[in-house]
């Protein structure tokens, strides 16, 4: 804020009177491409994402081959929760839907930094999913697996300012 100048005074209150320097909103910037990879062949992918909005929480996953063609997909309304227990319900419920499609080669990837290396323990995790963490570890052992994380174009802007 800045005072437009020293003898611009309110009449009634005698305060000065201050004004905003507005300047134009910032241009959009152009898009990032965020791309989706196929996995290598004989192995199929799932894609696994949570978010909490308000008092609404839901997941999704996604499970393709190499091809691209999506074998199962399924979303979860999830009630009231918090983002990184709808990522962490997401990669569990992934894993058990490709364990029930008996999937051996298995690409893991999501976005949620907190759950993926909670997985693989690289960070502590968190009470509130120390139980789901644990089961997602098991039934990483039926699998062979990678894990991986790719960002939205969102954290891309955060990361590059």
């Amino acid at each position: 804020m800045a005072i437009s100048s020293p003898t611009d005074y309110h009449p009634a209150y005698g305060h000065p009177i201050t004004t905003l320097n507005s300047t134009p909103p910032p241009l959009p910037s152009p898009p990032i491409m965020v791309r989706w990879y196929p996995p290598p062949l004989g192995t199929f992918k799932l894609n696994f994402d949570g978010s909490s909005k308000s008092s609404s929480a839901a997941a999704g996953i996604i499970i393709r081959n190499n091809e691209g063609i999506s074998i199962s997909a399924c979303t979860f309304n999830l009630g009231q929760t918090q983002a990184f227990m709808a990522e962490a319900i997401a990669l569990h419920k992934g894993l058990q839907e490709a364990r029930r499609l008996q999937i051996d080669n298995l690409l893991i990837e999501g976005d949620n930094l907190l759950i993926i290396n909670a997985v693989k323990g690289v960070w502590s995790t968190p009470w509130k999913i120390s139980n789901i963490i644990s089961d997602i570890k098991h039934l990483l052992t039926l699998f062979t697996t990678w894990i991986s994380s790719t960002f939205s174009e969102k954290q891309i802007r955060l990361q590059i300012g």
